[in-house]
């Protein structure tokens, strides 16, 4: 028990750090996203595709805004508490320039939501989404405290709490009242609970917090974090637009069932991104080491691959079945633009690692170019073939936009780091693919047996092909 412990909630060594914030960062935010996958699976189910398409699409666009409030000062946050040990002033002027961003970005909520959201009952859901929102971009704010002093199980426990709390009155909600509006009212008083329970760690920040209005310091943290910001917006937007022109061009019901498909990419990208948010603190500190920095990015690369080909290849085959345990027979045709849309999980992921480092640098603003041109493409493509091919092409458009922006990014990291981004992949890919032609010969019918024989031969073939990570993983338990 005594090893158990220390392995999880001790700081002991870089790589273990790594391991454990991953684990916890991972572990926090699928736990909370499987809580809210079954909302939304609730939601979709008890409201149908049409009264569902509202509440998506309202939820949709709120979000686009909700990089204002955060610019890009979470990640910055972060960093700068990793690097500084006066910290309270820090904590003060970021904090303070969040809130500030919070009102104007509430305000234009409404204002840009009367020229673009025809969807009546979606437009008056906005008041209390857009609160919602803030509050949320809020409570991610204090979880930066918790990734600079690498306590990745605070916010991994806290992410889950908020979420439990979150399914809790949801499901009461939709129960009682069987209405989109007052899944709103649930998602607003789940997310204040989370902002509540999060202060309580942080208070040594927050008892000392006073308003700071300084331009000459806000510029200062400005420069750092307009690049991640205008990155968040552009990522937002590749990542909603297409609902935001289905309902624009379609009906709500053809939104209904296209964000089913989202929602299940959605749940599955925490993965990677736990892994992201681990490893930036290890960036920043050994931002001047270039060997180290080369062994935690190729670590988490490999981490990725070994997380993803196996998701990958296995909603390739199990799309059918998966779309219909969860949603229902209602939204089937969901299946088609799940295929499409999976693929993408791979570069995504790969993108945000990227991301992180260049972060940790301070050269994010390198890869804007190169996401606009991204966005434009979707954009430009979204808005010629969604009229005609409805959510299918959507789902193609968010996929190619994504590898184009992989593309970039590895071009542009070439010139401070050499990474050769195929050469941890075979064996995780040789697993995975193992792993898929196995479930084509046996037909499995049942879902569930699917994916327990699934990732069983998965890991059984990295055993056999002893591979090092997953070997060492399990020897901090086993002696394999």
């Amino acid at each position: 028990m005594n090893k158990i412990f220390s392995v999880f909630f001790q700081n002991l060594s870089p790589y273990q750090i790594i391991a454990k914030n991953s684990f916890w960062l991972t572990s926090g935010k699928i736990l909370g996203g499987i809580l809210r996958a079954l909302l939304v699976i609730f939601s979709a189910r008890i409201l149908g595709p049409t009264h569902y398409g509202n509440f998506a699409l309202a939820i949709n666009f709120v979000l686009i805004f909700s990089f204002l409030p955060e610019f890009g000062l979470s990640s910055i946050l972060t960093r700068e508490l990793t690097k500084e040990k006066n910290k309270q002033p820090i904590f003060n002027c970021i904090f303070s320039m969040s809130i500030l961003l919070s009102i104007l970005s509430y305000f234009l909520i409404f204002l840009v939501g009367y020229f673009v959201i025809k969807n009546q009952i979606a437009f008056k859901l906005l008041p209390i989404l857009g609160i919602m929102m803030i509050i949320d971009v809020l409570r991610e704010m204090i979880y930066s405290i918790y990734r600079a002093e690498l306590k990745g199980e605070l916010q991994g426990i806290l992410h889950f709490l908020t979420n439990l709390f979150l399914f809790a009155i949801g499901i009461n909600m939709l129960l009682l009242f069987k209405n989109e509006f007052y899944l709103a009212i649930a998602y607003f008083f789940a997310i204040l609970f989370g902002f509540f329970i999060s202060i309580i760690f942080a208070l040594d920040y927050l008892k000392n917090f006073k308003i700071v209005f300084n331009l000459d310091l806000y510029k200062i943290y400005f420069n750092s974090s307009w690049p991640i910001a205008l990155a968040n917006t552009l990522y937002l937007l590749l990542l909603f637009t297409d609902s935001i022109i289905l309902g624009y061009y379609r009906n709500a019901s053809e939104v209904g069932i296209y964000n089913s498909a989202v929602k299940i990419n959605e749940f599955l990208i925490l993965i990677p991104t736990g892994i992201a948010l681990a490893i930036l603190p290890m960036l920043s500190k050994n931002v001047t080491n270039k060997e180290e920095l080369k062994k935690h990015l190729s670590f988490s690369i490999y981490l990725t691959y070994l997380m993803i080909f196996p998701i990958i290849f296995g909603v390739l085959i199990l799309s059918e079945k998966l779309v219909t345990f969860i949603f229902g027979s209602e939204y089937l045709n969901a299946h088609i633009g799940l295929k499409v849309l999976i693929p993408s999980l791979l570069a995504s992921s790969l993108f945000m690692i990227y991301s992180q480092f260049l972060i940790s640098i301070d050269k994010r603003k390198e890869l804007l170019i190169f996401e606009f041109i991204a966005f434009l493409v979707n954009l430009f493509l979204n808005i010629a073939l969604i009229p005609k091919y409805g959510f299918v092409i959507a789902a193609f458009n968010t996929t190619l936009s994504n590898y184009l922006a992989l593309i970039f990014a590895h071009i542009n990291i070439k010139k401070y780091i050499t990474i050769n981004l195929l050469s941890n992949a075979l064996k995780p890919f040789f697993a995975a693919l193992s792993m898929y032609l196995l479930l084509i010969i046996l037909k499995p019918e049942n879902l569930l047996l699917s994916i327990f024989l699934g990732a069983s031969f998965y890991l059984a073939i990295l055993i056999l092909v002893k591979d090092e990570i997953t070997i060492k993983i399990l020897n901090k338990f086993f002696n394999i």
